[in-house]
């Protein structure tokens, strides 16, 4: 008898961060051609990205003094992410570029007992 479970997916997640170029730079030699993904890592639950995602977002000056306050309950903070410096409604007009962080869900297919053999 065949093993049900084998052909289901596991679910995991990624925090992403994206840098970008900002929107005023856009006419710039490579403006269109510059983005950096990088994963930052990979989560068995939402849950743990998202705790991830929310310290890695803390460790970061360029949400520091806007995005970063944890006892806002219905702040920025609390939100969950996507992150982004192109929220940021005072200073986002500084950077030259955007880095966003975000959740990546994926799909990772179970082994089934005869491909484990």
């Amino acid at each position: 008898m065949a093993d049900n479970n084998s052909a289901q997916p596991a679910i995991k997640w990624r925090v992403v961060m994206t840098n970008y170029p900002h929107e005023r730079l856009e006419g710039t030699p490579d403006y269109w051609d510059y983005h950096e993904i990088k994963v930052l890592g990979e989560y068995a639950t939402k849950e743990e990205a998202v705790e991830a995602a929310k310290k890695k977002m803390l460790q970061m000056g360029q949400f520091q003094g806007w995005a970063d306050d944890v006892d806002d309950e219905d702040g920025y903070f609390h939100g969950g992410p996507p992150y982004s410096t192109a929220d940021d409604p005072d200073g986002a007009l500084c950077e030259d570029e955007h880095t966003t962080l975000s959740l990546q869900k994926i799909e990772v297919k179970k082994k089934s007992a005869a491909e484990n053999k």
